[in-house]
């Protein structure tokens, strides 16, 4: 059986690493990795948006720690929230002592004396539901209606399994000054020494005569012939038993020949953010000692900062720091249409503003856009994934990844779903 991967993400390439049968990879991009990719400039290099490898699955880790043997650093977090000039460690509800007196009370008395109904639909009925008013209103709902850049009661409930819920008597010490520590499993992380995330890719790409790797591979048509899929860029024809979607699916519907309406709507109406990543480089070595920063603050144009050098200071320049600052858009919400200048010297100056860093020190910046950032869970949402998810059953194609699946999967998650997937496929007689 011969498989097409229809893309090179972290999960098409991890799925062709760990398939049996003859498969090959079709590529967009000049290069693999998709979200994974570390970009290079002057000297530093930063990811497209903050990645960390840490798994609650102990053979995920294992198999990272293989595929990275000698090229890996152990880092422990040093997260934090950015709330009113204070710093407060993440998660938010471990922390509450460090907030201002008046802030902490709020946040403790909404927590205990919370008695909101169970939540039905939305996001904000389930924060409020989850964690009282002080802290809904204070961080939760801010911060989440900025990275998501839809109002929270437009949110559904899908995702918030990965939201973090410290025990009550976290929250109690916490307000007391007690050091406490949320979500554990998360605590330490793995990173590659050299090479950025996009070292994990590499370790994964494939090795073999009967596994192939075609980049600059703009699919254009998706159509069936017989028992084989006929596959073309406009150029050149590919012919497969199988094929697995690991691109966006977004642009893989527009590929198919006969698809029905419903299911194209279904699609369409899957709300997506595209993401922004600024660098910013500094002269100095005064990014160093945090490994991100969340800002709830409406006026701050990032959503979240994460310092490259603390990851690997093979990041870096020596003597000098960097920073990434994430800002997640839409088309008309009048950051989206904004050059690229005109971001990197706003978030230059919002950071300035809040104390991150000085605008005087930048020596390098640069800016990388991506159309897709992260899957956004609207009230439709589950409707329209089902619609989705049941006509590719139907016509067996697989789907692989974050915007294939259409799920807010991590890159530890990818990996796993790609090795699920190939022990599904390598059942099936070659």
């Amino acid at each position: 059986m011969n498989i097409g991967i229809l893309g090179g993400g972290i999960s098409g390439v991890a799925l062709l690493h760990y398939l049996k049968h003859p498969a090959e990879i079709l590529e967009a991009a000049s290069s693999t990795g998709g979200l994974c990719k570390t970009i290079w400039k002057d000297g530093f290099g930063y990811d497209i948006g903050g990645h960390i490898l840490f798994s609650k699955h102990q053979e995920i880790n294992e198999i990272v720690d293989h595929l990275l043997e000698g090229n890996i650093n152990r880092c422990k977090r040093a997260n934090k929230i950015l709330l009113h000039g204070r710093y407060v460690k993440y998660p938010f509800e471990n922390d509450l002592g460090s907030l201002e007196k008046q802030d902490t009370y709020e946040c403790l008395m909404g927590y205990l004396l919370k008695d909101y109904p169970k939540p039905k639909t939305n996001l904000k009925e389930w924060a409020y539901y989850t964690f009282g008013k002080g802290i809904s209103e204070k961080y939760f709902i801010p911060y989440n209606e900025k990275i998501w850049n839809i109002p929270a009661e437009e949110m559904s409930l899908e995702w918030v399994d990965r939201i973090p819920r410290p025990p009550m008597e976290d929250v109690v010490k916490s307000a007391l000054g007690i050091e406490t520590e949320g979500y554990r499993h998360q605590l330490y992380f793995r990173y590659p020494t050299r090479g950025g995330v996009e070292a994990l890719v590499k370790a994964l790409e494939p090795r073999g005569p009967d596994k192939t790797l075609t980049l600059n591979y703009k699919i254009r048509s998706i159509r069936r012939a017989g028992a084989h899929w006929l596959l073309s860029d406009g150029k050149t024809e590919k012919k497969f038993d199988k094929i697995v979607i690991a691109f966006p699916i977004h642009e893989a519907i527009s590929c198919f020949e006969e698809v029905p309406k419903e299911v194209r709507d279904a699609v369409n109406n899957l709300r997506f953010n595209s993401i922004n990543v600024v660098l910013l480089a500094v002269n100095n070595e005064s990014l160093l000692d945090k490994s991100a920063v969340y800002i709830p603050d409406q006026s701050v144009l990032p959503h979240r900062v994460c310092f490259m050098g603390y990851f690997s200071r093979h990041l870096v320049r020596p003597g000098t720091s960097s920073l990434i600052a994430e800002i997640t858009t839409n088309p008309g919400d009048g950051i989206h249409e904004l050059t690229d200048s005109d971001i990197i010297e706003r978030s230059s100056a919002d950071l300035d503003r809040i104390g991150i860093l000085n605008k005087k020190d930048i020596i390098v910046s640069d800016i990388t856009r991506c159309r897709y950032g992260y899957p956004v869970y609207t009230l439709d949402y589950y409707k329209n994934i089902r619609v989705m998810r049941e006509y590719f059953k139907s016509i067996e194609v697989d789907l692989c990844g974050r915007f294939a699946e259409f799920e807010y999967i991590n890159s530890d998650e990818c990996l796993r779903r790609a090795i699920g997937l190939s022990e599904r496929l390598n059942q099936t007689p070659i």
